[in-house]
């Protein structure tokens, strides 16, 4: 991939190394995307709760760092731009961010509403600061799930990737 310019990357689940992934596989990744979410959802109905809480980054980021032994500036942290609406046991719906808030402005800064788990702008806000200091980057699933406008889980992003000192491009809301 060198002499082409090209990078190697992979996204792998947040404390989980598949077996078939060999140390020398792993080393000759330029980045893992730590998918720091799905910790619950459709596949595990009766396990209603969050998916994808500040906990569950930190704990994503020290099993790759610590226990696989990946330098920080080869990870990135991913966030859910969606979330999951536990209608009951049996029962599971995702839920994008900007239904989420279209339905009431107010959810943006939450990470609940009623039975839906998700990650609002104080959450998204947090994460950035974390991938800023602990990790290389941020990874986002997915931007098409976004709001456009001032509710912005991606504008949360850049605006908290310039609060910790990060240059960045500048952002349209």
């Amino acid at each position: 991939m060198d002499p082409h310019s090209k990078l190697l990357t992979a996204a792998y689940p947040p404390e989980y190394r598949y077996p078939q992934l060999s140390s020398p596989a792993l080393a000759a990744l330029d980045f893992i995307n730590i998918m720091a979410y799905n910790y619950t959802g459709p596949w595990d109905p009766a396990n209603k709760g969050p998916h994808s809480t500040l906990t569950h980054a930190n704990n994503s980021i020290a099993f790759w760092k610590k226990q696989e032994g990946v330098q920080a500036l080869d990870l990135n942290l991913g966030v859910p731009f969606y979330g999951y609406e536990f209608q009951d046991s049996t029962t599971v719906i995702a839920k994008t961010y900007a239904a989420i808030v279209e339905s009431n402005t107010s959810n943006a800064d939450q990470d609940q509403v009623g039975n839906i788990f998700y990650n609002g702008r104080p959450t998204v806000r947090s994460k950035t600061h974390l991938a800023a200091t602990a990790v290389g980057g941020i990874m986002i699933w997915e931007l098409g799930q976004d709001r456009f406008d001032h509710y912005s889980l991606l504008h949360t992003i850049h605006k908290a990737y310039a609060e910790v000192g990060v240059t960045t491009t500048p952002c349209i809301p």
